[in-house]
């Protein structure tokens, strides 16, 4: 199947509203910002360190990374291209009881508002997809993160056999209707693992590898 580009942001506030809503009801995918927020720490940051979420949408993961952070020092950015996301994930930060340690950005990771060498850990959730050409933003990865600084970033895959759309559709019965086509447009927008190792390979930056499942591709750097 070829690739077929999603938008770059969502950026009407009722859409976003609505994006927000759904991942914020659903358990599952709570779930996994929690263990995406994790592993992201769990690569390691000094004390007083400073952590990206690019793309952070409605802002769930940099969340779930402050709460990880909170007493260390720590500072976490959120960065979306889309001024309706900032507004909801200052929001749901304000919910959280944790605006305070959070700062919004808004900013295109093509050409990130950030110095060089500013942070310790990025991570990005579900971005990837939207990123229409995804070498400059690893380049720029590279630019922003410390020489001995983490990485993850964590997409979906894009499936190339009929049988695990099959598995996919009978999934998508437990997201509410209006919600299933922006799924499997995301997946359809995802990108390969064959195709995301050439893109790295000609990135600047250095000691990433890919991991890869079923439905998903995460790029670590450790």
């Amino acid at each position: 199947m070829e690739r077929i580009p999603e938008s770059e942001a969502i950026a009407e506030s009722v859409d976003a509203r609505r994006f927000s809503q759904v991942m914020s009801e659903n358990r599952f995918r709570q779930a996994d910002y929690r263990r995406l927020a994790c592993r992201a720490v769990d690569l390691g940051i000094p004390p007083g360190g400073k952590v990206l979420d690019m793309g952070t949408g409605p802002g769930f993961v940099a969340i779930e990374v402050a709460k990880l952070l909170d007493g260390t020092g720590c500072r976490v950015v959120g960065m979306d291209l889309s001024q309706a996301m900032l507004a909801l994930a200052a929001e749901n930060a304000a919910k959280a009881g944790l605006n305070g340690t959070l700062a919004w950005r808004e900013g295109d990771v093509k050409a990130m508002p950030f110095d060089d060498g500013e942070f310790d850990l990025i991570v990005s959730n579900d971005s990837l997809h939207h990123w229409e050409d995804p070498l400059p933003v690893f380049d720029e990865i590279a630019r922003v993160l410390k020489n001995d600084g983490h990485c993850i970033v964590h997409d979906s895959k894009r499936l190339q056999r009929r049988w695990p759309w099959l598995f996919v559709k009978t999934v998508s019965l437990s997201i509410p209707r209006d919600f299933r086509v922006h799924w499997w447009n995301s997946i359809k927008s995802s990108y390969t693992g064959g195709e995301l190792r050439a893109i790295l390979q000609r990135s600047r930056l250095t000691g990433w590898r890919i991991e890869e499942d079923f439905m998903d591709l995460v790029v670590v750097k450790e």
